[in-house]
């Protein structure tokens, strides 16, 4: 029994050492095996792949870091930055909307970048063209006309009322399926577009969100679903172009899966807010280190440098037409205020 006393000192002790350590290695302050540093980051969920990569934690470890990336919606980061040396959504109101909520160690940093797209299927496209919601550009590359898809959804268009149609004959609104707005910055960012081409028509924007039922928080996940259950899932799922690249570069293409552009699209650009002096100096090596975004290239991201970008984009040719070199007639993304203010506005509209 005299024992007893200290050994709850002693357990108590290594309770308190073990909780100073796991706090140290969550925000840059422990080292792994090799004196590499340990960081931990909220990502958004389609840069998963990246910090999953071997090659990319290699590159890492050559500077002495090591990252755990945990996956999160870009609108739902600013809640849930404690513990993380940093946060790395998908666009810079997204990192601002970070910022504002956080304690910031240093400047944001934009790190690489990619357009809206809509993961779709041949057969799909051609029935768009049938119903003049998508065309050609002059490059060849198709674009789904966001005006037009907007009025056709006022008017509930249907597969079912598209002529000739033998490819979906279900009869469901013409829609993209998209994340939540309050949750990802993909379908933040898409429904900026759809303000702009509307006029700010509040009620049109809202219809194509509420028009689509429960959906995802997270842009991967309605990718995954794309990829996995085709047609069954959606015709047209909201992604970043990045993620189809991705996944016909490092997978490949089957089934007709192919890509179209919003017309107009938006550029996002993946910013990163740190949140630790580690965060900072890692944010600023993702940003400029020659193997980090050649990797990030890899992994159908644009670059700075768009000749690490050229050479993975010539791997990947849906349909019959290459990638785009450059986004031609791209939108800035919205400042942080006039998101805010959107955002919130169809929140309330969507309620």
């Amino acid at each position: 029994m005299k024992r007893t006393g200290p050994l709850i000192v002693l357990v108590l002790v290594l309770v308190v050492i073990g909780a100073v350590a796991g706090h140290l290695l969550g925000r840059g302050g422990g080292a792994g095996a090799g004196g590499v540093k340990q960081l931990t980051a909220i990502v958004g969920s389609e840069k998963l792949p990246y910090f999953a990569d071997p090659d990319v934690k290699a590159a890492l470890a050559r500077h002495g870091w090591a990252v755990r990336a945990d996956a999160a919606g870009s609108r739902q980061m600013p809640t849930r930055t404690a513990g993380y040396d940093f946060a790395f959504p998908s666009s810079k109101a997204a990192a601002e909307e970070v910022r504002r909520h956080s304690a910031p160690k240093g400047d944001n940093v934009a790190v690489f970048s990619s357009p809206l797209a809509v993961a779709t299927f041949q057969p799909i496209v051609d029935l768009l063209n049938s119903a003049h919601l998508a065309e050609r550009d002059s490059a060849r590359v198709w674009r789904l006309d966001l005006k037009a898809l907007v009025d056709a959804n006022r008017r509930n268009l249907k597969w079912t009322d598209i002529p000739g149609n033998t490819t979906r004959p279900v009869a469901q609104n013409v829609l993209v399926a998209t994340t939540r707005p309050a949750d990802s910055n993909s379908a933040a960012m898409f429904a900026a577009l759809v303000s702009q081409v509307t006029g700010g028509d509040l009620g049109a924007v809202a219809k194509l969100f509420t028009d689509q039922g429960a959906v995802d928080t997270t842009s991967e996940e309605p990718f995954e679903s794309y990829l996995g259950r085709g047609t069954n899932f959606a015709p047209m799922v909201l992604i970043y172009e990045a993620q189809f690249v991705d996944h016909a570069v490092n997978q490949g293409l089957s089934n007709g899966q192919t890509v179209l552009y919003p017309n107009p699209t938006l550029m996002c650009e993946h910013t990163i807010v740190p949140l630790s002096d580690a965060g900072a100096t890692v944010a600023k090596l993702l940003a400029s280190d020659p193997d980090l975004q050649r990797l990030a290239a890899k992994h159908g991201f644009r670059t700075a440098d768009s000749t690490l970008t050229a050479p993975v984009f010539a791997k990947v040719r849906p349909g019959d037409a290459a990638l785009p070199d450059s986004i031609a007639g791209a939108v800035p993304e919205p400042d942080y205020d006039a998101q805010h203010d959107l955002l919130a506005r169809l929140e309330e509209k969507m309620a």
